[in-house]
């Protein structure tokens, strides 16, 4: 037996592996055991490891097929015989000192299950590129909805098996599936200490956004579907339509309010749907697509006026009229045409999971910023080097806004803690000008070609 079991999984990266292995090998905490998994690598990745075969900390798992890391995690989790888990990757390496001070915490604190770390981003080559730093919890963040990194985390093994180990049907984001799955049953803790060298490179799957968010809006999906699947609170959309050019004007052959319509009636946690217009041409059309509409008067309407009072007078005039009042109010705005219904579902989704007043759709804004002062432009942040999660920027981008309904005032939708769903650039675009219309058309048309010839390689 052995205080912590590291395991590191290990597929094609041979020429990184034996800085990983002998990460672990220099640890200043001498109680260990170390699982070495290859999952199907076809480079010399065997060879190298026939070199540790004999150390007596050293256990190697041959999997003749690659299987992915969600099954690799769990059979890592089979063979441990430690009090407390942590994954490697075998491209990444540890400071000397992570597993005695993850495993201080622990020991120190029972009530805690998980225990992550500050760490570093490395190019390909092994250069420092900048300090993460994450944000303390209780004292810098409240809010849990920025997950631990998958690798370098240290989690008690009895809390994992407890949570019947990581989900072997998704592919990628594992970490924050389980993530998801521990903060509502155990209690998490960090230290600000980078304790492992994460590195960046072009086969990295992290690289690849769309397939990362896609796959966080299916977890999402999949545990509020298993957690609320007996009382999933009623959730009203509720879209505003200003009786200007634009709900009406043509966007591909459609009217642009028709794409937004689409996509809330597909979307699985709306309930019920409304749009709030005063314009009468809007209305018929809405009407003639099925869609309840609730007429608000022209004060409501005028230029530059907030929309809250309109979403107030809409939900009063439900529970006046029918006695409706919903838990959970959606509004989608019809000048991002590009969301998709699974959007919607995650906004609410995350609204729920993280207990949040409401929940915004943004981008995250990775450019760096400068303000005018005195001597002209100065840099927002000071360092390029050091990046912490705070001063993170992200733009709201406008399509999606989601908020409890105890929490709509006449001068705030939002409440005040408030949540995020982050959302594709091409998913994003907000229509206002004759450049935005050529764009989502352009975007639409690609949506279209794709659907028609998923392969690319159609006639």
């Amino acid at each position: 037996m052995s205080k912590v079991t590291v395991y590191i999984t290990a597929h094609n990266y041979g020429k990184y592996l034996p800085q990983a292995v002998e990460s672990v090998l220099k640890q200043t905490l001498r109680d260990w055991e170390l699982i070495i998994i290859n999952d199907g690598s076809t480079d010399d990745t065997a060879e190298i490891l026939q070199s540790y075969s004999d150390h007596f900390k050293i256990r190697i798992i041959h999997q003749e097929k690659p299987l992915g890391l969600p099954i690799s995690c769990n059979n890592a989790l089979k063979a441990a015989q430690g009090d407390y888990i942590i994954r490697l990757d075998a491209d990444d390496f540890f400071d000397e000192n992570a597993l005695l001070v993850l495993s201080n915490v622990l020991d120190s604190h029972p009530e805690v299950g998980l225990v992550y770390p500050d760490y570093y981003h490395m190019s390909e080559d092994g250069e420092i590129l900048e300090l993460v730093r994450r944000k303390k919890i209780d004292e810098d963040a409240r809010l849990l909805d920025l997950p631990a990194h998958g690798a370098g985390t240290m989690i008690r093994v009895s809390s994992l098996k407890e949570l019947n180990g990581y989900n072997e049907t998704i592919r990628c984001q594992d970490g924050y599936d389980l993530w998801i799955r521990f903060i509502h049953k155990f209690k998490v803790y960090n230290v600000n200490l980078p304790l492992f060298y994460y590195r960046r490179h072009g086969s990295n799957l992290t690289n690849n956004m769309g397939k990362i968010l896609s796959t966080r809006r299916k977890i999402k999906r999949d545990f509020v579907r298993e957690r609320f699947k007996y009382d999933m609170p009623g959730v009203l959309a509720l879209i505003p339509a200003r009786g200007n050019c634009l709900p009406m004007r043509e966007l591909s052959g459609r009217p642009m309010i028709s794409y937004t319509i689409e996509e809330v009636k597909k979307s699985e946690t709306v309930g019920r749907m409304a749009v709030v217009t005063e314009d009468d041409a809007i209305a018929r059309y809405c009407a003639s697509c099925g869609v309840e509409v609730i007429l608000r008067p022209q004060r409501l309407a005028a230029p530059n006026t907030p929309v809250e009072p309109s979403i107030l007078f809409a939900l009063d005039t439900l529970v006046q009229r029918e006695g409706y009042a919903p838990d959970v109010v959606v509004m989608p705005h019809i000048n991002s045409p590009l969301k998709k219904a699974a959007h919607i579902d995650e906004a609410v989704d995350t609204l729920l999971i993280f207990k949040t007043d409401s929940v915004i759709s943004v981008c995250e804004d990775r450019m760096f910023h400068y303000q005018h002062r005195y001597n002209g432009l100065e840099p927002l942040f000071k360092q390029r080097q050091l990046r912490l999660e705070k001063e993170s920027l992200y733009s709201e981008n406008g399509a999606i806004y989601v908020s409890l309904r105890d929490k709509v005032s006449s001068m705030n939708f939002l409440g005040e803690s408030i949540g995020h769903i982050e959302m594709e650039e091409e998913f994003s675009v907000h229509v206002d000008r004759d450049f935005d219309f050529w764009l989502a058309e352009k975007l639409l048309e690609r949506e279209r070609r794709a659907m028609e010839c998923p392969t690319g390689v159609c006639a």
